[in-house]
């Protein structure tokens, strides 16, 4: 299609097109001609406070926005020595930004701060910062219409208050449409005239705000400042999703809240809690859940996890858990026909056949596995199309491979997430009888790709099914006789690339 030809697609079509690009991809497109540049100007300056750190591009981004004030904004920082011979702006910036993340705005007005020698001396810095901060939220607040997710973290050089809540408040729709809200260790902030306006904040917004659906939460200690503030935003918003990280439970027991949440909570992530001080029986009574994550958590043998009526999840993961109850106890409780995904560390082949016997319609597998014992009982999910497999540091490698060779007949996507060597390889591509259309290996850097290639070949005239083929190799480029292979799997319809290039599904 031509440039010219463009105007004639859709713009919904167009920003889907766009969204895929990177930045750097997407400030080329602005150039292009008016068209593209109406189009990618909202992608841009949806989320304009990014992490990356400098002093030209955070001069350029403070400038831009500079030039987006009104008179009377502009007045309010004459104290601060600011130039303002800044031409008008082309496009209202402001009006397209939709995530704020408060750490890397104060980052970014900190290195254009710095670009003003005249204002690098204690107090005449401390000031110019707060008003950039109050009048650049100001700004964003009144006249963002789109503004829908909010992040707070404590950076490891500390932390800038909010300015005063009243801007949240104080315009239409301003704060109220929040859709999504990450806080990231704000328990470490121990000065208290650091985190006024912080505390005023979070005491507004649990019933400020009337949709907030994505919730992450970071907690270094369950008796930290803000735990009541975190637990009313639970209890009022109608959150869809949860992430929650808590880093010391210090033998306080404690309840999430999160039963308040039972008519809309999809989506629940808890990492390295200890349930031996958290009660989890509300988990029976989370009726919508679809997602369910444990990761990294221990003190399980203290949880009852049983109810008459059973969940329906679609998608569950126990993940590097030190469960105490046994994991097949878990799945057994937790886990039914509706599942489709899975995810498992440390499996046995004890925990395999429940999958086998609870989750019949599981069509997507990652595992790490204990024992080539448990592929028999994998393999016989007739349902499972995705199989990423890794191993646990021990098991013979090369026995659990011809294993897979011997017995793997379903799987459509396959992912080797360790070290394969050369006769196992061999073994499975020859007694392999599953149509694999992706499929990824990893290989240590002594490994000659060359031979693996031409058994993939060998494989693909048996079978003519591969679309796509990956080695997960470090710091890996092609050697010339390899590329003559390569050539001739493309021939054959198989997209051949390496680790930068390479979709690692789960």
């Amino acid at each position: 299609m031509s440039v010219m030809s463009l105007p004639i697609l859709p713009i919904e079509c167009f920003d889907n097109i766009l969204f895929f690009l990177d930045n750097k991809s997407l400030y080329k497109c602005l150039f292009v001609n008016r068209y593209y540049c109406k189009a990618t100007i909202p992608i841009i300056w949806r989320n304009p406070f990014i992490k990356q750190f400098s002093i030209s591009i955070s001069r350029s981004l403070i400038k831009t926005l500079l030039a987006c004030l009104n008179e009377d904004e502009i007045s309010s920082l004459i104290p601060c020595v600011i130039k303002f011979n800044i031409k008008p702006p082309l496009f209202e910036y402001v009006r397209f930004i939709k995530k704020l993340n408060h750490d890397c705005c104060v980052e970014h007005i900190e290195q254009f701060i710095k670009s003003l020698p005249e204002l690098l001396s204690g107090n005449d810095y401390t000031n110019c910062r707060e008003k950039l901060i109050h009048s650049i939220y100001n700004m964003i607040i009144q006249r963002s219409s789109f503004l829908e997710e909010f992040e707070l973290n404590v950076a490891q050089k500390g932390y800038v208050d909010l300015p005063k809540p009243s801007i949240f408040t104080t315009y239409e729709p301003g704060f109220k449409n929040l859709s999504s809200l990450t806080i990231f260790s704000l328990d470490l902030i121990s000065n208290d005239t650091k985190r006024k306006n912080t505390t005023k904040f979070l005491n507004i917004i649990p019933t400020f705000c009337n949709g907030i659906v994505n919730i992450e939460l970071w907690i270094k200690f369950l008796n930290g400042i803000y735990v009541k503030q975190y637990m009313d935003i639970i209890k009022f918003q109608p959150l869809k999703r949860i992430f929650m990280y808590i880093n010391n439970c210090e033998k306080i027991s404690f309840n999430l809240g999160l039963e308040f949440r039972s008519e809309t909570l999809k989506e629940l992530i808890l990492d390295s809690l200890d349930f031996k001080y958290i009660d989890l029986s509300f988990i029976s009574k989370l009726k919508c859940l679809e997602l369910l994550e444990f990761l990294y958590c221990k003190g399980f043998n203290h949880c009852e996890v049983q109810s008459e009526s059973k969940l329906h999840l679609k998608e569950f993961k126990l993940w590097y858990c030190t469960t105490g109850t046994p994991m097949e106890e878990i799945i057994s409780y937790l886990c039914n026909e509706s599942l489709l995904k899975l995810a498992l560390s440390y499996v046995t082949p004890k925990a395999a056949e429940t999958v086998k016997e609870y989750c019949p319609n599981v069509s997507s597998l990652c595992i790490q596995i204990c024992s080539d014992s448990v592929i028999p009982f994998i393999c016989e999910l007739r349902s499972l199309k995705v199989l990423n497999i890794g191993s646990d540091n021990g098991i013979d490698m090369s026995s659990l491979v011809k294993s897979l060779g011997n017995h793997l007949t379903s799987v459509e996507y396959l992912f080797f997430d360790f070290n394969i060597d050369l006769p196992s390889f061999i073994y499975f591509t020859n007694y392999c009888k599953a149509n694999l259309k992706k499929w990824i290996i990893t290989l240590d850097n002594n490994s000659l790709s060359k031979e693996y290639l031409l058994y993939v070949n060998n494989f693909q005239k048996v079978h003519n099914s591969l679309k796509e083929f990956g080695i997960n190799k470090y710091r890996y480029n092609w050697t010339d006789e390899e590329l003559e292979i390569v050539d001739m799997l493309k021939n054959q319809g198989i997209n051949v690339v390496t680790s930068g290039e390479l979709d690692l599904f789960h």
